[in-house]
């Protein structure tokens, strides 16, 4: 055995006597470790080439797409298989709620739809060096936790997490086909909701009702937050939510307090 291969040998015992199982976060303290591991060893030796090969079936105009943001392939992490991966070309697909990763393949690249069910976590944007972009962090709805209603399924963007609930975001997209100059095409829309995950239970909160069923002890604050931010919720939706759920963890502090 060379003294390269050993030293793999020995990263790979000792990654396995430390590695603990991964949940709703990945661990960035490791981030270094992983990735010259996977310059050691090659991708191609790992488990993330798991999936279906990724075919554009849509001819939809310049500028429109099914994808989250745009078309491009952004930067990434994930957790998938119980596997951190990390800095993987990775494209979010919210019109068939689907991940799919570009992975190099021997002198190209393989465009793979992952398999749903193995990812538990994922993040885009995360080049440090474009601050321009802000990175964007996604939940599994079927692996952390593990729920049994059918209306909370597939990906969930995480817009804030407090001690008291964590505020998702579903983003997805619907299609209309359309014809110009006697060619077909596919137009497709984005749409979304708003969910808090609160214990082990998704609640849909788009209306001021169902925000007051969530948080019946603060029916008053809530509809005067409503009140006096109307415009923002006009405007930003999502600052809305995160400002409304932060004053509202303030609240409850303050009151178990007394």
């Amino acid at each position: 055995m060379n003294k390269r291969s050993l030293l793999v040998l020995i990263f790979i015992l000792t990654l396995m006597s430390n590695r603990t199982k991964i949940y709703a976060q990945i661990d960035l303290e490791s981030k270094d470790y992983y990735v010259w591991f996977d310059a050691v060893v090659g991708n191609g030796n790992s488990g993330i080439y798991n999936g279906t090969i990724f075919l554009e079936k849509f001819k939809a105009k310049p500028g429109n797409h099914r994808f989250f943001l745009d078309d491009d392939y952004k930067l990434g992490n994930l957790i998938y298989d119980n596997q951190a991966y990390y800095n993987i070309y990775l494209k979010y697909d919210i019109y068939d709620d689907q991940l799919i990763a570009k992975l190099p393949y021997q002198d190209n690249f393989l465009f793979l739809r992952l398999i749903k069910e193995k990812i538990d976590f994922f993040e885009l944007n995360i080049d440090k060096i474009d601050n321009s972009t802000e990175k964007h962090s996604f939940v599994n709805s079927r692996t952390r936790p593990l729920i049994l209603n059918d209306d909370f399924n597939g990906f969930y963007q995480i817009l804030l997490k407090t001690k008291i609930a964590t505020l998702l975001k579903k983003n997805y997209k619907e299609k209309s086909e359309l014809i110009d100059n006697n060619l077909a095409y596919t137009k497709f829309y984005e749409r979304s909701y708003y969910v808090l995950l609160k214990g082990n239970t998704y609640y849909p909160i788009n209306s001021k009702k169902e925000l007051i069923r969530v948080f019946s002890n603060q029916k008053k604050y809530i509809s005067l937050f409503y009140r006096r931010n109307r415009k923002l919720f006009k405007v930003n939706e999502t600052d809305f939510y995160k400002n409304l759920l932060s004053d509202l963890q303030l609240l409850i502090e303050k009151t178990a307090i007394k």
